[in-house]
């Protein structure tokens, strides 16, 4: 008689959690508009203007630091708030992009 092993063993099952619990942390910090998971580079993350994006900085810009984008026409802007005030940003940078129609000319 042979005992059947179960198909997962409690460690690799605790594993499995943590990912998926880590997975969802990642997608609800991503819908929050966290500027680290929605495409703010380390580099770009120096909220002090000294020049240098310092470790404290980085993490801030994975968990207390909010981006909002917006797109007027060939306009598009990035506001950066900080989570417990989002009216006030402390940063805005915008863009204007002018599209070529494909003969390599601009207008």
């Amino acid at each position: 008689m042979s005992t059947a092993r179960p198909r997962f063993s409690p460690r690799r099952k605790a594993l499995l959690a943590f990912v998926v619990l880590l997975l969802a942390a990642m997608l609800v910090l991503r819908l929050l508009g966290i500027a680290g998971f929605n495409g703010t580079a380390p580099e770009g993350m120096d909220w002090n203007d000294d020049g240098v994006a310092s470790r404290a900085e980085i993490v801030q810009g994975y968990t207390v630091i909010a981006v909002d984008e917006t797109r007027e026409g060939p306009r598009s802007c990035r506001r950066y708030v900080h989570l417990r005030d989002r009216e006030t940003p402390f940063r805005v940078e915008c863009r204007v992009e002018f599209a070529n129609d494909g003969d390599g000319q601009a207008q």
